[in-house]
């Protein structure tokens, strides 16, 4: 349910977009980048793109996700790098996590929200 909400609102800003262009813009490929806290299931998000442009300009375009994972920064080691959640709880506002390096309780930052939506439009589709 989280992911076609999500999914719904980024659809809608979409659509508000290409139709502001004469004539409106043909879409072949959204681009997402979205962190892996916000989305709790790939296969979801993606099943919720596809009923959500049906019937819509975005219809025919592919959806391409691109996951940003959270940040784990020790202040125990000093180690910095991607982190893995098992057991991490999305919505917690300041997650922390075991050190993959040392074991010890570390600060977790990132892998929330929509970093950025890409359009790569039909070739005969240009943008000023």
């Amino acid at each position: 349910m989280h992911e076609y909400s999500l999914m719904q609102g980024i659809i809608n800003a979409i659509l508000a977009k290409i139709s502001q262009e004469a004539p409106p813009l043909s879409v072949m490929e959204v681009v997402l980048e979205v962190g892996l806290l916000e989305i709790h299931s790939e296969a979801a998000a993606r099943q919720a793109f596809t009923l959500l442009v049906q019937g819509t300009p975005l219809e025919n375009s592919r959806l391409q996700l691109v996951i940003i994972p959270p940040i784990v920064e020790c202040p125990a080691c000093g180690y910095s790098g991607t982190y893995q959640p098992d057991h991490l709880h999305a919505h917690d506002p300041l997650p922390e996590g075991p050190c993959p390096n040392c074991g010890g309780w570390a600060g977790i930052s990132g892998g929330r929200g929509v970093e950025s939506i890409q359009l790569i439009l039909a070739e005969t589709d240009q943008v000023d």
